[in-house]
């Protein structure tokens, strides 16, 4: 049964890793039609569109003489990024980098490849959701010409002999059972592991269970239990039992007026620690639950524990707002409506103190995006764009989007006292915002340099960080806005 039971995980895992090129290859297919100009506007809305309806792919760039010249996330880079040699190259002409350091995430490594005038980053959570202890997982990518392998996910699990075979083979090593599952249309290989000593514990703790019932019935139950605890449980499946059992929590990060030090409002985080007390990232069940279509139960969720537990706050200060992140199928779910409305009015919160936070990613759809942002306006929800800085090929996009707030994103504010390109285009980013009379928002200000930096600026800018506050419970956010 353990044996079976890694079989089926490596298929899981296969079939994953087949979807993902399949995605790649339909992304950089679409992407290789160049709408106008490279790098122009038309050219950025196109691309934008392609990592807006894409699963597992968070950015795709151009390139104009073998040069990263702009992309979906970070606009037109300036002066275009050098390309270092890929890892490995394919027959029909694909590139790949493996654990590439991201220009768009500092810190962050990830899959990109490269096909003809585009390239496309891989979400790094691409496989995460499907992560279950005790099993060990690989996806890696074999060369075609056979000379080796670079691993995209997880760790060494096997010789790469046996990947460069690119034949389905299982491994019993006496420590651990091993499945290999290679594509038949791919260059890629998934393995899966079980510690044999692991497996037979967990099945022999949950038979002794049973042993009062007899050797019949407890053999039956056992065989059953064992199949259901030891088959991989999706983190979606996982997460929906998080949300109806009230395991997940929320935090507040204050945001402060930076000339005055004064708290104008906070955003509401979620966390997630499961059963066996693994802090999960939020990037990633998030992630995981716009794939699987209920990111709406977690915004729903949200709203509903922020109402109730900052309704009494929000109420002893009028002024105050709280800011809850949503994401791009909450613009078009009638529920999400309903439960903001209804949550509001059990609470009696005025609207205006729910801030509504999209990212940049969730308004590249602007026909939906322009009319979703303005009913939340008229609703009388103030509405933020998230981790602004794109640069400025997002500046007509903003325009047409009418916002009140857009937050600067972190990299941003990194590069102050450095000579990042990002921070000459600082200035620009503050006179436009205040062209279009948006309040900005700095986001991850770590420094004293950093916080002079922004208060200083004209018009005074709010911002939130570890400087002025980690994300605090409730009961300390109350505090921290009575201090402040």
């Amino acid at each position: 049964m353990a044996r079976a039971d890694v079989d089926h995980y490596a298929n899981t895992l296969l079939d994953r890793a087949e979807l993902i090129a399949r995605e790649i290859n339909s992304a950089l297919a679409e992407a290789n039609r160049l709408q106008g100009d490279a790098c122009g506007s038309d050219d950025l809305e196109h691309l934008r569109k392609i990592a807006f309806t894409a699963r597992y792919i968070k950015d795709v760039g151009r390139l104009v003489d073998k040069k990263l010249a702009c992309s979906s996330f970070l606009g037109v880079v300036t002066p275009p990024f050098e390309i270092r040699p890929p890892d490995l190259s394919t027959a029909d002409g694909h590139k790949i980098w493996v654990n590439t350091p991201l220009r768009l995430a500092e810190g962050v490594t990830a899959l990109v490849v490269e096909a003809g005038s585009a390239n496309a980053v891989v979400d790094p959570s691409a496989f995460l959701d499907l992560a279950y202890q005790p099993f060990r997982y690989a996806i890696a990518m074999v060369d075609p010409d056979k000379r080796g392998v670079v691993r995209s996910w997880g760790r060494r699990l096997v010789d790469d002999s046996v990947l460069i075979a690119r034949t389905d083979k299982s491994v019993d090593t006496g420590i651990d059972l091993i499945r290999v599952d290679c594509s038949k249309d791919y260059f890629i290989c998934a393995t899966a592991a079980l510690n044999r000593s692991e497996a037979i514990a967990r099945q022999s703790k949950f038979v002794s269970g049973f042993g009062a019932l007899g050797l019949l019935l407890g053999g039956f139950l056992s065989s059953i239990g064992f199949l259901l605890r030891t088959s991989p449980k999706p983190l979606s499946t996982r997460l929906r039992e998080a949300l109806r059992s009230n395991q997940l929590t929320l935090v507040f990060q204050p945001i402060v007026d930076l000339r005055s030090g004064r708290m104008v409002s906070a955003e509401a985080l979620i966390r997630w620690s499961d059963r066996e007390g693994n802090a999960i990232p939020p990037d990633t069940f998030i992630s995981a639950a716009e794939s699987d279509g209920t990111a709406g139960e977690i915004t729903a969720y949200v709203i509903r524990h922020v109402t109730r537990t900052a309704g009494p706050m929000l109420r002893d200060y009028p002024e105050m707002t709280i800011t809850v992140n949503i994401v791009a199928a909450d613009l078009t779910d009638p529920n999400f409506y309903v439960v903001l409305e209804q949550a509001l009015d059990a609470s009696g919160i005025i609207r205006r103190q729910i801030g509504l936070e999209l990212t940049e990613r969730s308004t590249a759809r602007q026909d939906i995006a322009i009319s979703a942002i303005a009913r939340l306006r008229q609703l009388g929800h103030p509405v933020y764009l998230d981790d602004f800085g794109t640069g400025y090929s997002s500046l007509a996009h903003l325009q047409g989007l009418n916002l009140d707030v857009i937050k600067l994103d972190r990299a941003f504010t990194k590069s102050v006292g450095t000579d990042s390109v990002k921070v000459s285009i600082v200035p620009q980013i503050l006179e436009m915002a205040n062209a279009l009379d948006l309040r900005v928002v700095v986001e991850g200000i770590e420094t004293q340099a950093q916080y002079a930096y922004f208060a200083s600026t004209n018009p005074p800018c709010y911002g939130q960080g570890w400087i002025i506050s980690r994300p605090l419970s409730f009961d300390k956010l109350v505090s921290f806005k009575a201090e402040h």
